[in-house]
């Protein structure tokens, strides 16, 4: 039996997978793949394919001969030799039967057994796309939701070991995201979808991708939104229109799509765990609202020296802002404008 993959904790998605196991540790892990999702499913915030990326079939090979006369004998041959500690032949038993006989019953339970042994093995890269082979191809005549649940650990212990015995790191991140992607498209409606989906989204935004990560988390609100992982979304999908506002300062659109969702996210969770933190951003990016409006007045007033346009623009702001600390100011301003005042030098 492949042993239990533990992994330690990396400071970025710490706090989101820590939940995702927690939450993922009260959802089924039986079923025989009743889950299964269909190709026209599609994930925003997720890689794109152009062209069909499902595993080619496997075709018999020189490399892989049989040693015996019928699947069922293959079969036992090569549990005879894993069991003997012959992995190296067990392997390659497994893979000959799965090639020479796709078709038998026998098939998918070698499959299943050559992706435990390189698992048992510690290849993880391998071990997880045998088992993608496992749900591409035999996904009815094998314990569906267990295989999903050791892609899901896998996916987990290489994020969290990617670097060498040195600290340095041996890749980039976006490998790990397209595994963790591929268990969503395998299973985008099963239980364990939303949780992964926050990791996924964790990792965009650790890679600076906080676009796209955005993409994510509104994807996971949009088909979970009843879902325990729907709060954090929420929240995180907050923070990073927030973060991009703030870095795009200029970008009026930017600003009132976050502060309309911060305001919607709290109108549907009033009591939202979070809600101290998305009220203060909603203040500072309120406050940004006023200042990129009363600036655009100005502009239209002293810049382009446009009297008709910079009318406009003050009554706007008034009829928007008309709290605000700049108030009084446009209000004197506007009335020189309308006594036929030119516009400032």
């Amino acid at each position: 039996m492949a042993p239990v993959i533990r992994f330690r904790t990396a400071p970025i998605v710490a706090s989101l997978l820590a939940a995702a196991a927690a939450l993922y540790g009260q959802s089924s892990r039986t079923g025989t793949g009743m889950n299964r999702g269909y190709a026209s499913d599609t994930f925003d915030g997720f890689e794109s394919f152009e062209t069909d990326t499902r595993l080619p079939q496997k075709k018999t090979s020189f490399w892989f001969s049989t040693s015996a006369a019928s699947p069922d004998k293959q079969l036992a041959y090569a549990r005879a030799k894993e069991a003997a500690g012959a992995k190296s032949s067990a392997r390659k038993g497994y893979e000959a039967l799965v090639r020479e006989w796709p078709t038998a019953p026998e098939a998918a339970e070698a499959q299943y057994a050559l992706a435990r042994l390189l698992e048992s093995l510690q290849k993880y890269e391998r071990a997880f796309d045998e088992y993608q082979y496992l749900l591409t191809y035999y996904a009815g005549h094998c314990p569906f939701n267990e295989v999903l649940d050791r892609q899901y650990r896998i996916a987990n212990h290489l994020l969290h070991n990617n670097r060498s015995m040195f600290g340095w790191k041996l890749s980039g991140l976006e490998p790990i995201r397209e595994r963790f992607e591929t268990i969503v498209r395998n299973a985008p409606r099963s239980a364990i979808a939303p949780e992964v989906m926050l990791v996924i989204g964790g990792i965009r935004v650790s890679a600076g991708e906080r676009q796209e990560a955005v993409s994510v988390y509104d994807g996971l609100l949009n088909r979970f939104p009843k879902s325990p992982q729907a709060v954090s979304a929420g929240y995180l999908a907050a923070q990073c229109r927030y973060e991009l506002s703030v870095r795009y300062s200029y970008n009026e659109s930017r600003c009132r799509d976050a502060i309309g969702f911060i305001k919607a996210t709290l109108g549907r969770t009033p009591a939202h765990p979070q809600k101290e933190q998305m009220t203060a951003w909603l203040n500072e990016l309120t406050a940004l609202l006023v200042e990129q409006n009363y600036r655009q007045a100005v502009f239209y007033d002293t810049r382009q020296r446009n009297a008709g346009s910079a009318k406009a623009a003050y009554r706007r702001f008034l009829t928007e802002f008309a709290e605000s600390k700049y108030a009084p100011e446009v209000r004197a301003r506007l009335a020189e404008l309308e006594a036929g005042a030119p516009p400032r030098q």
